[in-house]
């Protein structure tokens, strides 16, 4: 039975991808194959890696970033990293992710600080560190907030800390796009069987994903060697995430070249600019105004667009029917999806490393 679980969550992750058809292990090739490859070595899980699977350039830059930050230990112990992530995909309500880093902080030994970012208890914890970070990570939307204006870590602790509360507000807004609300199978998300499903994950899977180690830079062989630009300074204890940055920064610009509308571009800009982490009203008429300015060609780009930045589980299958119909590849689908979470994951990162710039 607990073999059967196993298999069918790694078969569920690896490939229930929503409106694409990835490249798993078995049908990618090249450079993706051999990311594919690392990423089942180093973490495990492959679902929320898997998915960008379809733009080689993306899938490369998106692994670096995770690897290098959140999965290799430099500083700070990955259970630390684990309770960031839970913080940060609590506040961006991904179902999927809560699972995912709550039952991996059960898996390294901390079922009490699972449970208590799970039920909002987290304030009676006794580790006056952990409760810190967890206020920390579910104010990361704030700028305002006095805990985010003078953090509690040091420097040294910074690209670690900051670096995973980037990461996941990233990778919850492509999840809830492009997987399934849990990361096990449909059969077993009965609530009773999912207790007990995470509770044997817990024990075998999940404890086999934290626990494995990797080590410093052997993802760097994906993306271009880039001289450091003095913004990314900041990460700079850690060489080889902050290389990363900087290929991010290059690809983002060559995205919006390549496959963004230039008007689209600009208006989504222009609102990133002013936006403060407020939450988007109820349903999609916010967005009218912003739609109005556009012609009915630009409207369902600029629509998908702003929906993964801001509302990412609004998006329904209609709304990737209409833009198939101006940009009808899996590729052009997610580099528009990666290029708006990472505009808006830039734009949280401003105020999270002003403290320490």
């Amino acid at each position: 039975m607990i073999r059967t679980i196993e298999k069918k969550m790694l078969q569920q992750n690896a490939h229930a991808v929503k409106y694409m058809q990835v490249k798993g292990l078995k049908n990618a090739r090249g450079i993706t194959k051999r990311i594919n490859q690392q990423i089942d070595r180093d973490f495990g899980l492959a679902g929320p890696f898997t998915l960008s699977s379809v733009s080689e350039r993306v899938h490369s830059v998106r692994w670096v970033h995770a690897r290098e930050i959140f999965v290799v230990e430099t500083n700070v112990k990955r259970v630390i990293k684990e309770t960031i992530a839970a913080g940060i995909s609590q506040l961006n309500k991904c179902a999927y992710c809560e699972d995912v880093h709550g039952t991996s902080i059960i898996s390294s030994g901390d079922k009490l600080t699972a449970n208590a970012i799970a039920n909002g208890s987290w304030k009676s914890l006794e580790n006056e560190k952990t409760k810190s970070l967890i206020e920390w990570s579910l104010n990361t939307r704030n700028p305002d907030a006095e805990i985010i204006k003078i953090p509690p870590f040091t420097l040294d602790e910074a690209p670690e800390i900051i670096g995973t509360a980037l990461e996941f507000h990233a990778t919850n807004r492509l999840v809830s796009i492009f997987l399934e609300e849990s990361p096990l199978p449909k059969f077993l998300t009965n609530s009773f069987i999912k207790k007990t499903a995470f509770n044997i994950a817990s024990k075998t899977l999940f404890k086999s994903m934290v626990q494995k180690k990797a080590n410093v830079g052997e993802s760097l062989v994906f993306i271009k060697d880039y001289s450091l630009s003095e913004q990314h300074s900041w990460a700079c204890i850690i060489p080889a995430y902050a290389k990363g940055i900087e290929a991010k920064d290059r690809l983002l610009d060559e995205l919006e070249k390549e496959v963004i509308p230039e008007r689209t571009a600009q208006l989504f800009k222009d609102k990133i600019s002013t936006w403060q982490g407020e939450e988007m009203p109820m349903g999609k008429a916010w967005l009218n105004d912003t739609l109005n300015l556009l012609t009915e060609n630009e409207k369902p780009i600029a629509k998908i667009l702003f929906l993964a930045a801001f509302a990412p589980y609004t998006i329904t299958e209609n709304d990737i029917n209409n833009f198939r119909k101006f940009k009808p590849t899996d590729k052009e689908l997610l580099e528009v999806c990666y290029w708006a979470v990472q505009k808006i994951t830039d734009r949280i990162g401003e105020w999270l490393i002003k403290p320490f710039q």
